[in-house]
This record gives structure tokens, sequence and C-alpha cells, in this order.
């Protein structure tokens, strides 16, 4: 049975992109905590629209999206390494998500280019997205 790892990674894509609209991290505010949302601020901003870019980009089949997974959960990361910021559960569900995309992505990758008999022994046929397309 094929594992729709493709899929699984799109989903996480989403996932992460939408996690931005949970609580992100809590600064000191005056008298108390206040909760901060992703899109609230300018990470959260790029790792919604990078999270959206990269599920279009497995929609599309193009082989390098797992580029922009492990962008988003590059951010995602640093910012929970931040000492400034105290990270929440938006932070931390972005983070596991992007970085399930990456590892998916990547290993779907190198599934496909191992994979003997397909279209990838032919000279140029191994290109992703619409080059390989363009070809056939």
């Amino acid at each position: 049975m094929k594992i729709p790892r493709k899929r699984i990674a799109q989903l996480c894509a989403v996932v992460a992109a939408a996690a931005m609209f949970l609580p992100w991290h809590t600064v000191a505010a005056d008298g108390g905590a206040e909760s901060v949302q992703g899109v609230a601020v300018t990470d959260g901003q790029m790792v919604l629209v990078v999270g959206l870019v990269t599920a279009g980009l497995v929609q599309a089949g193009w082989r390098p999206a797992w580029i922009g997974a492990g962008f988003a959960g590059a951010v995602t990361i640093r910012r929970i390494l931040d000492a400034e910021t105290d990270p929440a559960a938006g932070l931390w569900i972005a983070a596991a998500a992007s970085v399930a995309a990456a590892a998916l992505l990547v290993w779907d990758m190198f599934v496909d280019v191992s994979t003997p008999g397909d279209d990838h022994d032919e000279p140029g046929g191994g290109l992703s997205g619409p080059l390989g397309r363009r070809r056939r």
C-alpha cells in the first residue's frame, strides 16, 4: 500500500497556516500577560503565506515544495527558541506541522527519484513540476 505522503504533507502545511489564527505567544503587558495571535506578528503572517503557497505547490506536483515547509518550520522553531517570548499552542502546532510536512516531502522526493522503472530513467524525465509534464 502506498502511503499518501504528499496529501498528508499538504494537510500539515494547511494546519501550520491555520495555526496562525491561534495564540502564538504571550507577552508581558501592564498588569499581566497578553496573548498574541500569529497573524498579528510579521513572522506569523509569513508562516501563513508560506504554508498556503506550499500546499499549492504540493497540489501542483512541484517536488521542491519541501523548501517552503522547511522555511516555515525554521521560522516557528526560531520563535520557540526566542528567550523574549513565551510560546503558546499555535506556535507549537505550526512548528510540528511544518517540520512534519518538510520531512514527508523530502521523504517523498527521495522515494520518487530512487524508484526504478519510472520515467525518471529517461534523460530529462526527472524534471519536476510543469517542465516534467510538458515533455510527455
